[in-house]
């Protein structure tokens, strides 16, 4: 099996932001792929329009475990909008650059979880 790059590495090994945020939560986005299993909660605390706080619950493989707890750290400070998503990946790839191939779903999942955001 293929080792992770080593900032996934960090992330996999110690993830932040694991379950609700200490400050509580007001939406709550959720994605599954039913391909591979790989399941993900998002809790996000917003105010005045952007996102405060967030955390994360996830089931799957480690990449997507680690890429969830990553992209995790990079909410807060976004706009809470309908662009969140693509912000959010934006991000993610402005800090770590483009993923392999065979991580990109996990990506893919962190955006569907910000785009199925519900008040919580």
């Amino acid at each position: 099996m293929p080792r992770l790059p080593d900032y996934l590495q960090v992330h996999f090994d110690a993830p932040g932001r694991v379950g609700p945020p200490a400050t509580g939560f007001d939406r709550r986005g959720e994605a599954r792929n039913p391909a591979c299993g790989d399941h993900l909660v998002l809790f996000v605390h917003t105010d005045d329009g952007f996102v405060r706080e967030a955390g994360f619950k996830a089931m799957g493989c480690p990449a997507f475990m680690a890429i969830a707890a990553a992209a995790t750290e990079l909410l807060p400070g976004l706009a809470a909008d309908a662009a969140l998503p693509d912000r959010a990946a934006r991000a993610y790839r402005e800090r770590y650059g483009e993923l392999a191939p065979m991580h990109r779903h996990a990506l893919a999942l962190v955006e569907a979880s910000l785009a199925s955001l519900a008040p919580a």
